[in-house]
């Protein structure tokens, strides 16, 4: 009787704890909350599982109800969310990591504010997956692949083509290139001092009353120029008219230059005058006769 009694009292222990433990999951997956379904699409391989919280702008709103597997390499995914929430129009659905210990949660990202929302059964777009841990651990695996080449290729080129050697090299002949060029400053810096100094000498020896008279002696030749520019001038001016004169033919010498006839008459009486003086030089008796006694 008392190892019956023991054996009643240990199948009612299971029991209870085996219903305290389902009973306990059910309520944490919001067995107890009435909700609408709505359901996402993701591929194959996303590591969703039955229970998982729905995320809406970072507030828990619901649980993955089921995962059912398509031949296409698609996730039908099936999410149950409270009544309380609606999920605006528009919002994207993405599965990003929760927690370092594999799981995965579901979040919804609405775009803008929308008083639209989806109705049950209809299905959220799916978004940009967020990076998983294999995917930042592979970045981080090339990266240092890139940086391994990278820091090779650096020791060959350095170390054992003679790159330190070629730049300290650069470095000694520079800083040298740098010395002379302070040496060279220095000597120009010299020789521009005594420059200076010359030329404050010749300033000082320059007598200021000759330098007054030069001055004065350059005005009053400016003054001379002046006033040969003055008459040149005035006699500009009187050859102007006299030849407007002559252009005119306004006195004697305007019409010798503008009468036709004039300038034939005085032409006549030239060639006559050759003429007469020709026939003196060969005929000189005909006009000069002498008689003695």
């Amino acid at each position: 009787m008392k190892r019956r009694d023991e054996v009643l009292v240990g199948i009612t222990a299971t029991v209870a704890l085996v219903l305290l433990v389902v009973g306990s999951l059910w309520l944490a997956r919001g067995g107890l909350q009435p909700g609408y379904p709505l359901f996402a699409k993701f591929t194959w391989g996303a590591g969703l599982k039955q229970g998982q919280p729905i995320l809406l702008s970072g507030v828990n709103v619901g649980y993955v109800e089921s995962v059912d597997i398509r031949a296409d390499g698609l996730l039908i995914v099936s999410l149950r969310v409270r009544k309380e929430y609606q999920v605006p129009v528009g919002t994207t659905a993405t599965i990003e990591p929760n927690g370092f210990f594999g799981d995965q949660l579901i979040a919804l990202h609405p775009t803008v504010p929308n008083p639209k929302h989806y109705e049950p059964g209809d299905t959220v777009l799916s978004g940009k997956p967020t990076p998983q841990l294999a995917d930042v651990l592979a970045r981080v695996d090339t990266i240092s692949t890139h940086i391994q080449v990278l820091t090779l290729a650096l020791r060959k080129e350095m170390v054992e083509s003679g790159g330190l050697a070629d730049i300290h090299k650069t470095v000694t002949d520079a800083n040298a290139l740098i010395a002379q060029l302070g040496k060279v400053a220095a000597v120009q810096s010299a020789e521009l001092t005594k420059t200076q100094a010359s030329l404050r000498r010749v300033a000082s020896a320059v007598d200021s009353a000759k330098v007054d008279s030069t001055i004065r002696s350059f005005q009053g030749a400016a003054q001379s120029i002046s006033t040969l520019t003055t008459d040149l001038r005035e006699t500009t001016t009187k050859l102007n008219a006299t030849l407007a004169k002559l252009n005119d033919g306004t006195g004697s010498a305007g019409r010798l230059m503008n009468d036709p006839g004039l300038y034939n008459d005085v032409r006549g009486l030239v060639q006559r005058l050759d003429s007469l003086s020709a026939d003196f030089k060969k005929n000189p008796g005909k006009y000069i006769k002498f008689s003695i006694f």
